[in-house]
């Protein structure tokens, strides 16, 4: 079929506009620093010195700017992402494992090797956390503070079925199993793994989220119960939050964590269990505004208080504390949240000083347990 000579000129003119039309829209576009959907700044526009190292770094540090703030890029990373993940059941980020049934996992080489316990512990790495903790239980034993050091466990530990196939076990043993193992046996250190706790929730309700790298509410206040089992025993004040499974509900979200790497947060809603209603707070935060989102919460150390509570908590903690915090909270007549674990022995020296805690909380969760140091 030949076409007409009109028809060539709308042609070349859809053509060439569709090459031009997202570069318009960069330029004429709102310029933006950090993209939201990807949780991460954009690259700038490089200023050009007239030095031999500027000139030479420019042309890269340009493919850079022009690739973060190419017209439609969002657009069209969100159909690209659509379709891989979607269609083929295919992530197209390495920090991102899709799973079956709607359950996405937390990719990268070093979690990889970690779900699939090929990360093994040597025996002077093992004799090394031995001692850091040890130094640290003695140090706040000598001054009347009991040490609790909490494992909560990652997703992939509680929900191995919904891992990729590829993910498989190359070793029996984890490292957490390792590592717990060889402090029950060779020290005297409060251990509390949280992992049979949750492995026997989910029977009841689903302990985390199946978009984002977190547990959710449920199986938060799991761990929160076993920890406050644990503390409350020894320690008359704190008070344990007692809530049935019937205080939980289901709702649909926008997707965590793991759905906005992806840029598909809006694309891979969840069902998310959450709490029917809030823990009604009688927590006086202090160090940081009482609405701040978690985001701010995990990287800031902030302080709660609780005129219905007793017992002072000084809690050392990564991203897996912030659901529990709530109730934490609440159980407490003073808490003090550090957004560093394990953290050196200098650390909970001067903490204790400034912060007068009768307990002590190193959590960490599995996937990080790199270094007893933090």
């Amino acid at each position: 079929m030949i076409l007409a000579r009109p028809s060539k000129r709308v042609l070349v003119i859809l053509f060439f506009g569709m090459i031009w039309l997202p570069l318009v829209a960069m330029v004429l576009g709102p310029s933006k620093t950090e993209s939201q959907a990807e949780r991460r700044r954009l690259a700038p526009l490089p200023t050009l010195h007239y030095d031999r190292r500027a000139l030479d770094e420019f042309p890269k540090q340009f493919e850079a700017f022009y690739n973060d703030h190419f017209g439609f890029r969002q657009a069209l990373v969100k159909w690209y992402n659509r379709l891989r993940v979607g269609w083929l059941r295919v992530s197209p980020s390495e920090w991102v494992l899709v799973g079956d049934r709607g359950w996405l996992f937390q990719g990268g080489d070093p979690h990889i090797r970690d779900a699939r316990n090929d990360w093994p512990y040597g025996e002077g790495e093992l004799a090394q956390w031995a001692q850091v903790l040890t130094a640290k239980k003695d140090w706040l034993a000598a001054r009347g503070i009991d040490y609790l050091f909490v494992v909560a466990p990652n997703k992939p530990v509680i929900y191995r079925e919904h891992l990729p196939a590829a993910i498989n076990r190359v070793r029996a043993q984890s490292r957490a199993d390792q590592l717990i193992t060889h402090l029950t046996r060779h020290t005297d250190v409060p251990v509390l793994d949280l992992r049979p706790v949750l492995l026997q929730a989910k029977s009841v309700l689903r302990t985390h989220h199946k978009t984002d790298t977190h547990w959710n509410d449920f199986g938060a206040y799991q761990g929160y119960r076993a920890v406050m089992q644990r503390l409350v025993t020894q320690h008359p004040g704190p008070r344990l939050l007692e809530l049935s499974p019937g205080t939980f509900v289901i709702r649909d979200r926008t997707g965590g964590d793991l759905a906005q790497n992806l840029a598909m947060a809006e694309f891979l809603r969840e069902p998310s269990i959450e709490l029917k209603q809030p823990v009604v707070s009688c927590a006086v935060t202090q160090g940081i505004p009482a609405d701040a989102d978690n985001r701010i919460r995990n990287q800031t150390a902030f302080s709660t208080e609780c005129a219905r509570a007793g017992g002072r908590l000084l809690m050392f903690r990564d991203s897996y504390s912030l659901a529990m915090m709530p109730y934490l909270s609440e159980s407490f007549a003073y808490v003090h949240y550090v957004p560093a674990s394990p953290v050196p022995l200098s650390v909970i020296e001067q903490l204790v000083t400034q912060h007068r805690p009768n307990i002590v909380i190193e959590q960490r969760a599995t996937r990080w347990l790199r270094s007893p140091q933090g």
